[in-house]
């Protein structure tokens, strides 16, 4: 029973550890979503045909695929500011006030949530291994606070690939719109399901990935709490 439970411990240690990696690697790399051109003969409104969007960058690619220029994905706040070129720019704009969607800072907030948690639960695993003195509170402690832990990261990385999936064309829309023009939800995104194909892109799929990871940890590490726990 004790290896048993030593082989367990260690899988779901592994696991949250992998889960930790694809979901850093996600997100330090702008290829959460991509969008590129239906047709070449489509009248295209926007300076691209191709450009992939990440968490805080959003990168045009040249024709070619050899070079890409790469910008804060940064929107103007105020209405007459025009949306491709306003915020290229790192530097702050006196003119436009430059934000990130609403949607780009939710996605972003619980994936850097969801990585403290999956964080804090590594380092508590570990600790939990090496630390033989440990009282009984204590290790009662050290071993259900990664439950919960793990349990908060898995649904923080699904709120954040929900949130992707749902915003999918949100930001090509803002680029169509025109200057001092009514931001009218339905005609953007009609406008840019024509223009554009819009997908999710590798970094999505790491994080899904890393869903999966977290999730099967969970599962793993709640059948030895609450099976192993009770034994020992």
């Amino acid at each position: 029973m004790v290896e048993k439970a030593k082989i367990f411990y260690f899988a779901v240690f592994i696991l949250v550890v992998f889960a930790f990696i694809f979901h850093v690697t996600a997100m330090g790399h702008h290829h959460w979503k991509k969008a590129d051109l239906r047709d070449m003969n489509t009248i295209n409104p926007l300076a691209f045909n191709y450009t992939t969007i990440g968490l805080f960058t959003r990168c045009i690619i040249s024709p070619t695929l050899k070079q890409e220029t790469c910008f804060p994905n940064m929107f103007p706040g105020n209405n007459s500011c025009n949306p491709q070129t306003s915020c290229l720019a790192r530097e702050s704009n006196p003119l436009c006030s430059c934000d990130f969607l609403p949607s780009t800072k939710g996605i972003a907030a619980c994936t850097i949530i969801a990585s403290i948690f999956l964080g804090l639960t590594i380092i508590i695993l570990f600790i939990h291994s090496i630390n033989a003195t440990e009282t009984r509170s204590l290790g009662m402690i050290l071993s259900l606070l990664p439950l919960i832990l793990l349990l908060l990261a898995f649904i923080f990385i699904l709120i954040a690939l929900i949130l992707v999936g749902s915003y999918l064309s949100r930001d090509v829309m803002y680029l169509l719109h025109q200057p001092s023009t009514e931001f009218n939800l339905d005609t953007l995104r009609n406008e840019a399901r024509t223009i554009f194909k819009v997908r999710v892109d590798w970094s999505t799929g790491l994080e899904i990935i890393s869903l999966f990871f977290t999730f099967l940890s969970l599962i793993l590490y709640s059948a030895f709490v609450f099976k192993f726990g009770r034994s020992s």
